[in-house]
């Protein structure tokens, strides 16, 4: 028999909004759930750190906690013009990276009204907003997702559908044999064109 799994809750000052962590091989590892009005946020184990990041730092402030709010700014940029600045195409309200793998989608008239996927774990979505969370969330969290900037991962924290993925550049930053900068220079040159 399979113990459960570890189970983590938090609740914010105001109660209006709770987190709860569910470390699980398959479906949510943390859900965010806002009381009144209801809506809920849930995001799964490949959810790039730095997009889950963007939706808590943005959650004080919708809650009206604006003490930080010049140190964290909100997104106000709507998710088409985002993806039309971060090259992903905008086709029918489904919204897609350069590379093709990953897809932001909104339906408004249903329950689940953004869904964040990857074709590598196409199972289980990346994210997921209700009809009623705050559209700035969303924002914040494809701001993230989209931005090309490169990240800093252990490599064994970097995906092996990433590893292995002709298209993928992986550079090392410590522990190389040669200087990273090269090293990604010299990777770049052999990438078919």
């Amino acid at each position: 028999m399979t113990p459960p799994p570890d189970t983590s809750r938090s609740t914010v000052p105001t109660a209006a909004c709770s987190s709860t962590s569910t470390p699980s091989p398959l479906g949510p590892w943390w859900t965010i759930t806002h009381h009144e009005p209801y809506w809920q946020v849930q995001f799964s184990r490949q959810t790039p750190l730095e997009a889950v990041a963007a939706v808590t730092q943005a959650l004080p402030q919708l809650l009206g906690d604006t003490r930080h709010a010049e140190r964290i700014p909100i997104t106000d940029m709507p998710p088409d013009q985002l993806a039309t600045l971060h090259l992903w195409t905008v086709e029918d309200r489904v919204l897609t990276s350069p590379d093709g793998y990953c897809q932001l989608i909104h339906t408004p008239d249903e329950d689940i009204a953004w869904r964040a996927w990857h074709a590598f774990f196409e199972k289980q979505p990346l994210a997921t907003f209700t009809r009623d969370a705050p559209e700035a969330l969303v924002r914040n969290f494809f701001a993230h997702l989209a931005a090309p900037t490169a990240v800093e991962r252990a490599f064994a924290d970097v995906p092996l559908s990433t590893q292995y993925k002709h298209s993928n550049l992986i550079t090392p930053v410590r522990g190389a044999a040669i200087n990273p900068h090269v090293d990604h220079a010299l990777a770049q040159l052999a990438r078919p064109r």
